[in-house]
């Protein structure tokens, strides 16, 4: 057990956000970006995120709500939506100064061929359709807490400002991952800096 307990994000972080995915729905549904998003959020997000509804409810859903669309080309989108990041290439290099640790707003089936063959070195794994909750619900933090040891420095990583908050609130330290990809070198210099 390591002194730092380095808390990671997917989605941004180590891999891809469904970015692609997105793209390709709104050109099927024929329906401005924006517009496929709103009614993503207001009828099935929180549902899909947090657990409450199994994957096919999900596709099911989207048939119904934009006719127009080709479910097996979606599927093909989202899977080629979720690739490695340069973080990625870090972790056997952090493992060596701190534990590793996985929090993300994702749904575990989608994030298992992204987990797999860092699932060695991982100390825990919280997704939030595992737990019934997502970030930046509080209750998926102390979940992830509860698993970490105490009395250990605990440096959380995350794309969303927003979601970094709630970890700040629990006393961990925070980075934000903005896209230009500095915040690899916080880390590193974060980890040597705390050990």
């Amino acid at each position: 057990m390591k002194n730092i307990q380095l808390v990671l994000d997917v989605g941004g972080v180590l891999a891809t956000d469904l970015d692609l995915f997105w793209s390709e729905l709104t050109e099927q549904a024929q329906m401005p970006y924006e517009e496929v998003r709103q009614t993503y959020r207001q009828e099935i997000r929180e549902a899909l995120w947090q657990g409450q509804i199994e994957e096919h409810e999900f596709w099911s859903w989207l048939y119904d709500t934009f006719p127009t669309i080709e479910i097996h080309s979606l599927k093909k989108a989202l899977t080629n939506s979720l690739y490695t990041l340069q973080g990625m290439n870090h972790l056997t290099e952090w493992n060596k100064l701190a534990d590793l640790h996985i929090l993300s707003n994702h749904r575990s089936e989608w994030l298992q061929p992204v987990l797999d063959p860092i699932r060695p070195i991982l100390q825990t794994i919280t997704i939030s359709s595992l737990v019934g909750a997502a970030k930046p619900e509080q209750t998926i933090y102390q979940h992830c807490m509860d698993q970490l040891p105490s009395g250990k420095t605990v440096l959380f990583v995350d794309n969303k400002q927003e979601n970094l908050e709630p970890a700040k609130a629990l006393g961990w330290h925070t980075i934000h991952a903005k896209a230009d990809q500095q915040w690899i070198n916080k880390v590193t210099d974060f980890l040597h800096t705390y050990q």
